[in-house]
């Protein structure tokens, strides 16, 4: 930690030890595998309470930033840079914007769904599908479903055929993908991608632009709900304990 005591201001302050915690492994003071220091060390440096500390470690935890183990303590974990900036951008934008998060890609990939009912050429479809079948392999063989799930998702995009949802698209990437890695690590729904994907080919198949609306809507549904309930437990739990 900092030399000298950091205080913090009353103001989200389990945000603020988030931003400091995650501020220095970004610049390389903590790297993956070190050890943080016992809970009422950390308490004494930020001058806070428990129910802080332990809702800034519990979010970073459900983040994939930080690992905590009974015995072991809590670790950083090997997350990539940008496993690092997803975590951030999250819970840094506060609890309520993680919801607004969910409502906004909600609507850009139901919005997305509909047009490529109206819009999808065949190649379009076949690569939807291409993409879609390397879903159901990668879940048969025990795979990394993320990629595949992502490359699903780009691939209805495009088929969209308009530049500026495609753009919408992009920059939602890396707190997409976060939040997919968060779906297959708490079983938040991998089990019926393949069968919420069928739902979604077919309506864009069969150029029904309401059923793909809904098909989408439903199949993002779920998983954002668990999302936004996770961030939720962790400030309800920090403060009972």
């Amino acid at each position: 930690m900092r030399s000298n005591q950091t205080q913090l201001q009353r103001k989200r302050l389990s945000d603020q030890i988030i931003e400091e915690l995650v501020e220095r492994i970004s610049n390389g003071e903590l790297c993956p595998g070190d050890k943080l220091p016992p809970e009422p060390q950390l308490m004494k440096r930020f001058g806070v309470g428990r129910s802080s500390i332990r809702e800034a470690v519990g979010a970073l935890e459900l983040l994939g930033i930080l690992s905590v183990r009974p015995g072991q303590g809590t670790r950083i974990t090997e997350a990539t840079e940008n496993s690092k900036s997803i975590g951030l951008s999250l819970i840094t934008m506060g609890r309520e914007k993680i919801s607004e998060l969910v409502e906004a890609r909600s609507e850009i990939e139901q919005t997305i769904a509909r047009l490529a009912a109206e819009r999808a050429t065949a190649a379009d479809l076949a690569e939807i599908k291409k993409q879609h079948n390397k879903i159901i392999h990668a879940q048969k063989n025990n795979h990394d479903l993320i990629e595949a799930d992502l490359e699903f998702h780009r691939a209805v995009a495009n088929s969209c055929h308009n530049t500026i949802f495609i753009r919408f698209f992009s920059e939602l990437n890396l707190p997409m993908r976060h939040w997919m890695e968060q779906k297959a690590k708490h079983d938040w729904g991998f089990a019926n991608v393949v069968t919420e994907h069928e739902a979604i080919i077919n309506a864009i198949e069969s150029q029904d632009s309401k059923a793909a609306q809904l098909a989408m809507g439903k199949h993002i549904e779920v998983a954002g709900k668990n999302l936004i309930s996770a961030m939720q437990e962790i400030d309800i739990k920090a403060h009972k304990e």
